[in-house]
């Protein structure tokens, strides 16, 4: 039988603490493309909203239901680290809050002194 306590696990050692930490990048991917605009995905040229929010709320909750280690909930870090890691910037860059990628930071403050 399911309980509670079998599906979250506590913080009594690192795994558990691996799994709570693997939750929460996953749950602020899933927020992430739940609060962005639909329009944004298209202009940015990847894949659709509900499309992204499909994936990540069903291996999230695979997490959940099945453990971080089990092959659904390692697809889930794999699906989360590259909408985290691609999309993200991509639909940030369309909406122009963002140039996107890691290079950002370094165009913000402008051109090095020689």
């Amino acid at each position: 039988m399911i309980t509670f306590q079998n599906l979250i696990p506590g913080f009594d050692g690192p795994l558990s603490v691996i799994w709570w930490v693997l939750l929460a990048i996953k749950l602020v991917a899933l927020a992430d493309a739940v609060f962005r605009p639909r329009a944004v995905f298209i202009a940015a040229d990847k894949l659709t909203k509900p499309g992204w929010v499909l994936i990540l709320s069903v291996f999230t909750l695979s997490q959940v239901f099945q453990g971080w280690l089990s092959f659904f909930g390692l697809i889930g870090i794999v699906a989360s680290a590259v909408y985290l890691v691609d999309a993200r910037p991509a639909l940030r860059a369309a909406t122009g809050r963002g140039r996107g990628g890691w290079g950002a930071l370094r165009r913000r403050r402008g051109p090095r002194p020689l």
